[in-house]
């Protein structure tokens, strides 16, 4: 192989492991991100004790969920309620009936919508949502929360899911992507490595016969070849070579021979 093709096999090889190895990485650390943003958005609901007034600050206008959280844990809440941190965990599998009462500042009632979900199942703390409300004005709010479950805790936030699922088909994309370009750069080094190098040429020298393998010699030609059909006819015995005769013509028989001339006279 030429130098140039070993070049081109080491480009390919190395760009196909180095996708492969960006792509996995990159998916897991987006994974990773995707849940511990879920975790944090759980963890950052605020919560509102069962049977107690709670005070809550809306820094930014829009609409926020409340749950009711079955399970979980909540450190010391500042209050004239029950503020130490605990801990709880209720065995029933549905969610408790909750009463909530939310005012603004001019103790004015936000209206609260009934809704089903979202519902999360994150770091430890399961909770559903079930009302709704939609903050127009920034402020201060105070929320009561009554139940007939006083172990339960209602949290108050954004859905906890809210960006995670971009993130998570972000890392989707980056593994596809890596996985795709490095079996692409692999293909193409294995088709590089693969390209036959041309046979080294021999060298030619002028006025030599070529070498290879010599043909037999051609038999010669028949002396009488075949006559291939139709069969013509067959051919003519040449002509005898006879004495000539000297009788007529239409004799059918040789004439004698001339007499032999007469002998000298004596003197």
């Amino acid at each position: 192989m030429a130098q140039s093709d070993r070049s081109s096999v080491r480009r390919f090889r190395l760009l196909g492991i180095v996708a492969l190895v960006l792509g996995v990485v990159g998916a897991v650390a987006l994974w990773l991100m995707a849940g511990k943003r879920y975790d944090d958005a759980v963890g950052s609901l605020a919560p509102a004790p069962i049977g107690c007034d709670t005070t809550l600050v809306f820094d930014r206008a829009g609409i926020y969920t409340f749950f009711v959280e079955t399970k979980g844990s909540v450190g010391e809440i500042d209050g004239d309620c029950d503020n130490d941190d605990r801990s709880y965990d209720l065995d029933s599998a549905d969610a408790p009936e909750v009463e909530l009462v939310l005012l603004d500042e001019d103790g004015q009632q936000i209206n609260l919508d009934r809704v089903d979900g979202p519902t999360y199942d994150r770091a430890g703390s399961v909770g559903a949502g079930f009302r709704t409300a939609d903050i127009e004005v920034e402020g201060t709010y105070v929320l009561s929360a009554n139940s007939a479950e006083p172990e339960a805790m209602v949290r108050v936030g954004r859905d906890p899911a809210n960006g995670v699922t971009p993130i998570r088909l972000g890392a989707v994309g980056v593994l596809v992507a890596g996985v795709a370009i490095g079996a692409i750069a692999l293909w193409k080094d294995r088709s590089v490595w693969s390209i036959p190098s041309a046979p080294p040429s021999q060298p030619t020298y002028p006025g030599w016969p070529p070498r290879g393998p010599v043909s037999p010699p051609v038999a010669p030609p028949y002396a009488n070849p075949p006559t291939p059909p139709p069969y013509g006819p067959p051919p003519q015995s040449p002509p005898s070579h006879a004495p000539p005769s000297y009788g007529p013509p239409d004799s059918g028989r040789p004439l004698p021979p001339p007499p032999p001339p007469p002998p000298p006279r004596a003197r």
